[in-house]
């Protein structure tokens, strides 16, 4: 029979594992669930493979007399060794946001425990949640195979794009493009929509998109820059001092959020 104080040990690693990030002390035994490759924004969790960048979104939308409306979002990108993510975005209603100050800062961990920072408000949110979509267990980024290209059916096409650098980093870029029939694709009409990728093998990562929809029309491009392979700062991925924290539990609709104040650490 096992003694009072293993059961007692035993009852409560699940715990630690649902607190994740937040409450985490170190040293616990309790270990993340296997989540698969998951990613924010432009940043994938692979793990021992830090960096950071630049990442610049310009998002052109077309009125029906041909007017231009275009928005620009700037965004600082993070991840360390142990595939946390930060994203520090930068976003005033212009098509050249100011970097000083981020509309908003996300942090999330491997365990699936989001932070939201607002740093104008000084406020903190946290949430438990199961995270961007679960891509797989396979690698983020991999090579194309060629000779089992991605099926587009009979009104798509794929196209390979090979290998280019982007600050020394090598990624390699694919591009699926739908027509509005089959015998549009065949007449060499223009699609109606286009999806452009690009992601690094050697990083396992993103490296920017081209999004293309035609009705209503739309453009979206996304550009990575400054990539530097360093570990961040540990300090990227706390909760600052004196923020207000407020956590966001998930159980029935329409809970409320508790308060609370104390600083809080994010080191796993």
């Amino acid at each position: 029979m096992e003694s009072a104080a293993i059961f007692a040990r035993r009852a409560l690693i699940p715990i630690l594992v649902c607190l994740g990030l937040t409450f985490a002390a170190e040293g616990a035994l309790a270990q993340c669930p296997n989540r698969g490759t998951v990613s924010d924004d432009q940043v994938s969790n692979s793990q021992g493979k830090p960096y950071q960048a630049k990442e610049v979104t310009k998002i052109v939308t077309y009125g029906s007399n041909e007017t231009k409306r275009v928005m620009v979002t700037k965004s600082n990108l993070f991840r360390d060794s142990k595939g946390r993510i930060r994203v520090e975005r930068f976003y005033d209603g212009s098509d050249d946001p100011s970097e000083n100050i981020p509309m908003d800062i996300s942090i999330l961990d491997d365990c699936g425990t989001s932070v939201i920072l607002l740093p104008a408000r000084q406020t903190a949110r946290i949430e438990k949640w199961p995270g961007p979509e679960k891509v797989s267990n396979q690698p983020y980024c991999e090579e194309v195979d060629l000779k089992n290209p991605p099926y587009t059916g009979p009104e798509g096409k794929f196209e390979y794009l090979g290998h280019k650098l982007v600050d020394g980093v090598e990624a390699r870029g694919e591009r699926i493009s739908y027509y509005s029939s089959a015998q549009a694709k065949l007449s060499g009409a223009a699609p109606v929509r286009v999806f452009e990728n690009w992601c690094s093998v050697s990083l396992d990562t993103k490296m920017g998109h081209y999004i293309l929809d035609d009705k209503p029309r739309r453009e979206i491009t996304t550009v990575i820059s400054d990539i530097r392979q360093i570990e961040p700062d540990p300090a990227l991925f706390e909760i600052p001092e004196g923020y207000k924290i407020i956590r966001l539990e998930q159980t029935a609709p329409g809970s409320k959020a508790n308060g609370s104040s104390p600083a809080t650490s994010l080191r796993q």
